[in-house]
């Protein structure tokens, strides 16, 4: 999608999640997720749908990922507290990866990965301490910048007990503008549910630990100097 305006130079950008209207160009809500992403660059991604799409963008909803590092530097590290030793004082973990072979798989070896990440056995566990929160924006009255009215915590999950607000309601007017299809009450409101957020986001982060326990599968085979790339086949 292209862009247009102060903000836009020769931008094009296909949003992470959107709602549009059948018949348009340009969706009238778009969720950006952020994290590799820094914040300023969900900023100016912001700025682009809110700012360059003459109006058509109303809503950006940015969820923003905040990992933080635990356990060492090195997957090969020391014991840890939470590592089970055997008789030979041998973690789980080291274990493994000391029986790293020729005959490895790497698919078996990111299992016994995620099995040991599951019981806080790693020394530098797949994810790290995380949070993550959601923050809502429109463009200011004068199209030259723009405003947050809504931002709340989604990681770690609020306690049971918590005053915070746990839905957003958004008069469907205020997401459409003018363009709401006939038959439709333009007070209507569109509910945005923090608990089903939290639900998609924590479900997610179990593909996110797979992913990264094939990587560090793939490197530990590396460094033991087992690891051979797979060929791969075109047909014609």
């Amino acid at each position: 999608m292209g862009f247009k305006g102060d903000w836009s130079a020769a931008s094009s950008k296909i949003p992470d999640a959107f709602a549009m209207l059948k018949g348009s160009r340009i969706p009238a809500i778009v969720c950006e997720a952020g994290w590799t992403e820094g914040w300023e660059k969900l900023m100016e991604d912001t700025r682009l749908w809110l700012l360059c799409t003459k109006g058509q963008t109303k809503i950006v909803i940015v969820l923003s990922f905040n990992e933080t590092k635990s356990g060492g530097d090195s997957v090969r590290g020391s014991r840890s507290e939470n590592d089970a030793a055997d008789g030979s004082g041998e973690t789980e973990e080291q274990a493994a990866i000391n029986g790293i072979d020729p005959s490895t798989c790497q698919t078996d070896l990111a299992e016994t990965l995620e099995q040991l990440d599951q019981q806080a056995k790693l020394q530098k566990p797949l994810i790290g301490d995380l949070k993550a929160t959601l923050h809502f924006f429109r463009a200011s009255k004068d199209y030259k910048d723009i405003v947050k009215f809504f931002n709340s915590t989604v990681l770690p999950v609020p306690p049971s007990d918590s005053t915070a607000p746990r839905e957003l309601q958004i008069a469907l007017h205020d997401i459409f503008g003018d363009d709401l299809p006939e038959g439709m009450d333009p007070q209507d409101p569109i509910t945005f549910s923090l608990h089903e957020l939290e639900a998609q986001v924590t479900g997610s982060l179990k593909d996110t630990a797979w992913n990264r326990a094939m990587q560090r599968a793939k490197m530990l085979m590396e460094e033991a100097g087992v690891w051979e790339e797979k060929e791969t086949f075109t047909q014609s």
